[in-house]
């Protein structure tokens, strides 16, 4: 059996970075925490999601439990919870997963696992240029990148990280020194991605949440937030763009 007590922040949180991706997701329930990872239908982008056991109020467990969830549906009852509100969530049996919060009870229909798409090997990547930021800034960034590009140039040297955004007519730079960083190691690394996928990723956070991009030249990015004030860990690996000479 599981059953397991969390705030509204933490399920709005692990839902809104996963349908980001995917509709449905495995959920494992383990002894360390909840994980999920699921890459996207296009095998663009992969999300990795982990909240630990000590980031929920109550984590009774019986055993290392494994669920599929229509993530969708979680996510449009998340909407009508309150950051602060407590969530139960129980599983009994293989059928179904009980949502609770003040007096309202959902039974959402569980799907089996087997007849859900495969979860990607998380690809071990050793990515020069390490860049730490308020995860804010960087949703500003992109924010403002839409409105001239549906590509964005990550860049990082010496002089610090910039974002770049070049349309017909307009372009922007969005620029921040190793002072301005939270920690930066200077490593050079070029990359060009999709700014409709940046955008979906961006939903998750907020300021004062933090950002850490691992970036190469011409290779997947790794994008991790560290949310919910440290309690909730979501990583997003995006495919680069490769740039025409």
């Amino acid at each position: 059996m599981i059953d397991v007590i969390m705030t509204g922040e933490l399920l709005k949180t692990a839902t809104r970075a996963i349908v980001a991706l995917v509709s449905e997701a495995r959920i494992h329930f383990l002894e360390k925490g909840l994980h999920s990872r699921a890459v996207d239908p296009a095998n663009v982008a992969m999300v990795i999601v982990d909240i630990p056991r000590d980031s929920f109020e109550v984590y009774n467990v019986d055993e290392e439990k494994t669920i599929g969830v229509d993530m969708d549906r979680i996510f449009d009852i998340s909407k009508s919870i309150s950051t602060k509100d407590l969530v139960e969530l129980i599983v009994e049996d293989e059928s179904t997963l009980k949502v609770k919060f003040g007096s309202v009870e959902y039974k959402v229909a569980l799907i089996d696992p087997s007849a859900i798409r495969k979860e990607p090997r998380i690809p071990e990547l050793e990515l020069p240029a390490k860049i730490v930021m308020d995860a804010g800034e960087f949703k500003k960034a992109i924010a403002a990148a839409d409105k001239i590009s549906d590509q964005v140039v990550f860049k990082s040297d010496r002089e610090g990280f910039r974002i770049e955004a070049k349309g017909d007519v307009d372009s922007i730079v969005f620029q921040m020194t190793e002072t301005e960083l939270i920690e930066f190691n200077g490593g050079e690394a070029r990359s060009m991605f999709s700014v409709d996928y940046l955008k979906e990723f961006c939903k998750v956070a907020g300021s004062g949440d933090l950002l850490t991009i691992h970036l190469g030249t011409n290779y997947p990015v790794r994008l991790v937030f560290e949310l919910v004030g440290g309690r909730a860990r979501v990583e997003y690996i995006l495919a680069p763009r490769i740039e025409s000479e």
